[in-house]
C-alpha cells in the first residue's frame, strides 16, 4: 500500500485529450482511482496549451498556470493526431520542456523518436528487431498493385486484408474476397493516399490477443473474438472478450515490443495462424482499456497511477 506525503498531494497528473469526450472511460477511471488514492488527476485539452519561448527559456501554460515539477507529478497523453499534426508537435514540445523539469511524461521516448507511429513504421521497427509480422505489401501507385498482383495472390490467397496504416479501432480494415472487391477498392481510393495502405495475408483464426504493458511489464491479456459475419475482433466493433492466460513466450514478446518502441504504457496486439505461428499485428500507444478491464478484472486505472508513483 502506498503512503503519500503532503508534497505529493499538492501535485497533479494531467491527461491531455483532443476533446472533453475523447477517452471518456479511461479518463474517468483514472480520475476515480486517483480520488481513492489521494492523487489529483485532471483532464486538459491540447487546445488549452500555451507556449512561451524567450531567448533560451521555454515555458508551457494551461489556463494561465505554468506546468512545472512543483505542481505536476506527470502527464499522460491520449491520441493527439489531427490532419495538420499541430497537437503532435505540441505534445512533443511539451515533452521536451517537462523532461528538462524532471516531470514524467508517459511514452516520452517513443513519442520523441516516432512522433507519428503508424503500422508501416512499426513493421520496419519489428523487422529490424527480429519480430515476426504478417506478410505485407505496400504500394504507392495503382500500376504497382496491378504489376504485383499475381505474386501477391499466390503468396496470400483470398481473402486479402487491406488496412490504413494510420487507422485505429479496426475502422479502416477491409477484407477483399475476390478481384471484384480489389478493383472496387482501387477505384475508390485516391492514388496519392494508396501508400498509406497495407496489403496483408488474412489469418483466418477470427480471434487475437490484446496484451496491456505498463511500466515494462505485461499486466495481463484478453482474447478478442469476432462475432457473426464481422471478421474484425475489436471490442469497439462488437467483438467478444475474455480473459487470456499469457504464456511466457507471449509475455516476453509483448514486453519486447513495448521496450523497442519506447513505451511505458501500450496495448500490443498478437495473432496466431492455424499453425500456431505468432505474429505482432500492432502496438497501440494510447490503447483503450474498457474491454480489457471487463474481461480480466485487472484494475488498469490504478496500475497507471502506480506507474507515475514508481517513476
Amino acid at each position: 500500500m502506498f503512503i503519500y506525503n503532503s508534497m505529493l498531494n499538492k501535485k497533479k497528473i494531467l491527461i491531455f485529450t483532443l476533446s472533453e469526450s475523447q477517452s471518456s472511460y479511461e479518463v474517468k477511471r483514472v480520475i476515480e482511482e486517483g480520488y481513492g488514492m489521494g492523487i489529483r488527476v485532471k483532464r486538459v485539452l491540447y487546445s488549452a496549451l500555451k507556449f512561451e519561448i524567450k531567448n533560451e527559456k521555454m515555458q508551457v501554460f494551461v489556463g494561465g498556470e505554468e506546468i512545472v515539477k512543483e505542481n505536476t507529478m506527470g502527464v499522460w497523453f491520449r491520441v493527439a493526431g489531427t490532419t495538420s499534426g499541430k497537437y503532435v508537435i505540441a505534445r512533443n514540445l511539451l515533452i521536451n520542456i517537462l523532461q528538462k523539469e524532471g516531470v514524467f511524461c508517459v511514452n516520452s521516448d517513443g513519442y520523441s523518436k516516432w512522433p507519428r507511429m503508424g503500422k508501416i513504421t512499426q513493421y520496419g521497427v519489428y523487422a529490424k528487431n527480429g519480430i515476426s509480422v504478417v506478410s505485407t505489401r505496400v504500394f504507392y501507385n495503382k500500376d504497382g498493385v496491378g504489376a504485383g498482383f499475381g505474386e501477391m495472390e499466390r503468396d496470400f490467397g483470398w481473402p486479402i486484408i487491406v488496412k490504413n496504416s494510420m487507422g485505429y479501432q479496426g475502422k479502416s480494415v477491409m477484407k477483399l474476397d475476390n478481384k471484384k472487391d480489389l478493383n472496387k477498392f482501387l477505384n475508390g481510393v485516391d492514388e496519392k493516399d494508396l501508400g498509406l495502405y497495407m496489403w496483408q495475408r488474412c489469418l483466418k483464426t477470427r480471434w487475437d490477443l490484446r496484451v496491456v504493458v505498463i511500466n515494462g511489464r505485461a499486466v495481463g491479456a484478453m482474447k478478442r473474438i469476432a462475432v457473426g459475419d464481422e471478421f474484425r475482433s475489436n471490442f469497439s466493433l462488437g467483438g467478444n472478450v475474455e480473459k487470456w492466460e499469457l504464456s511466457e513466450k507471449e509475455r516476453k514478446l509483448a514486453e519486447k515490443v513495448a521496450e523497442i518502441c519506447g513505451l511505458d504504457y501500450c496495448g500490443v496486439d498478437l495473432m496466431k495462424d492455424k499453425s500456431e505461428n505468432m505474429y505482432v499485428l500492432e502496438v497501440n500507444r494510447a490503447c483503450q482499456f474498457k474491454g480489457f478491464e471487463k474481461a480480466t478484472g485487472i484494475n488498469v486505472g490504478r496500475l497507471i497511477l502506480e506507474m507515475f508513483l514508481n517513476k
